[in-house]
């Protein structure tokens, strides 16, 4: 069962999965760390790890298997906006009100690259890794959209987001596909196309939008300041609105034909996508103040371990049968299954260089023996 995980501005990470009760589908809680000694900004997942950032000036990452802090990294100097794990895991990105983006590997924990004035010294409130790992864009204070080369290791080019209309960006998502991605600022959401290298559409709303979610490369949903959800398709020109939350939505995850949300009050709502609409599932109240959300894919890890056991008992399987062969069989058999003094490791050769190499693999008898005499005497000291 897959689990999502918020992040709230009482510096907690709390875990919840859905799980089915009488006939009745619930949200429970599956734990909850206080990681952070202050809010909770942004959470990123990848395999077992989870990159939570906050006010404190510090990236926790934590072990979901183990479900205990891994590591803490202080590569900033201020507020954490923004962090992201690459699609292959192999690299985490984040981003801070010190103005420098830094990337991490993660097999080590050292920094790898450091961009200390990404966005001219303003601010990185956000950013998006490509699906290819290739790239990744960024948006800050300067009011710039940023694309970094993740291969070479430097920027590729900048776009005055002023010239195009675009003020006061607050959040960039790549569609599934890659192709799209979405700008949320002010009263709008641009769609840009990356073949075009340009903006698509616009979604003018109502109310201020605060977070977006892509389902497929061609809809999305929308949350927004008065609590209600926009389903939007790029091809269309009418958005369909659902009254979700009755206050502001803070954050949005779609996985498996279920989309998860949480309000500003701490709402969290598990919803059921059919044809492009809502239909409420479940609903619980964290008591916390919501500000991000992460979604911990554990059916992945799940069906790892299961191929695991699977393989261990496939390998017990053949050994028994080995063993059941070799009881009623000739003593030829067995005598060439038996393990030769002193190796741990049988390693099979053509017969043209058996001779040469068994003189170097295998331990000579005279070294057997001496091993045998050395036991007896110790036994016989003792």
């Amino acid at each position: 069962m897959n689990e999502i995980i918020v992040g709230t501005y009482e510096g907690f990470l709390l875990g919840y999965s859905l799980r089915s009760e009488d006939e009745e589908t619930k949200l429970k809680q599956t734990f909850a760390t206080h990681s952070h000694t202050a809010s909770v900004r942004c959470v990123s997942i990848a395999g077992k790890f989870l990159a939570s950032g906050g006010t404190d000036d510090k990236v926790v990452v934590i072990d979901l298997k183990t479900r205990k802090e891994h590591t803490v990294l202080m590569n900033h100097d201020g507020t954490i906006n923004t962090v992201a794990f690459t699609h292959g895991g192999t690299h985490l990105l984040t981003g801070s009100d010190d103005g420098s983006i830094t990337v991490t590997r993660t097999g080590n924990w050292q920094i790898e690259k450091i961009w200390k004035k990404a966005h001219g010294g303003q601010p990185v409130t956000a950013i998006s890794v490509h699906q290819s790992d290739k790239l990744a864009l960024s948006i800050g204070g300067d009011k710039t959209l940023r694309t970094w080369n993740l291969i070479k290791g430097r920027p590729a080019f900048t776009i005055n987001l002023a010239s195009k209309g675009v003020s006061m960006p607050t959040e960039i998502k790549f569609s599934p596909g890659g192709d799209r991605f979405s700008l949320v600022s002010l009263q709008n959401v641009d769609v840009w196309t990356i073949s075009k290298a340009g903006l698509e559409k616009r979604l003018t709303c109502n109310s201020k939008p605060t977070t977006v979610q892509w389902i497929d490369d061609d809809t999305m949903f929308v949350g927004l300041e008065t609590g209600n959800i926009i389903n939007f398709k790029v091809s269309e020109t009418q958005a369909e609105t659902c009254h979700a939350h009755k206050q502001r939505v803070k954050c949005l995850h779609y996985e498996n034909n279920t989309l998860y949300s949480a309000s500003s009050s701490g709402e969290l709502k598990a919803w059921s996508v059919s044809d492009n609409k809502l239909k409420e599932v479940c609903s619980l109240n964290a008591a916390c103040r919501v500000t991000c959300i992460a979604l911990n894919r554990q059916n992945i890890l799940i069906k790892k371990e299961d191929s695991d056991s699977e393989n261990d008992n496939a390998k017990s399987e053949s050994k028994k049968d080995d063993s059941d062969i070799s009881d009623n069989d000739n003593k030829t058999y067995v005598s060439s299954k038996k393990r030769k003094p002193g190796a741990f490791v049988t390693i099979s050769y053509d017969n043209e260089n058996a001779e040469e190499i068994s003189s170097v693999t295998e331990p000579s008898v005279k070294k057997a023996k001496r091993k045998r005499r050395n036991k007896k005497k110790n036994k016989s000291d003792d």
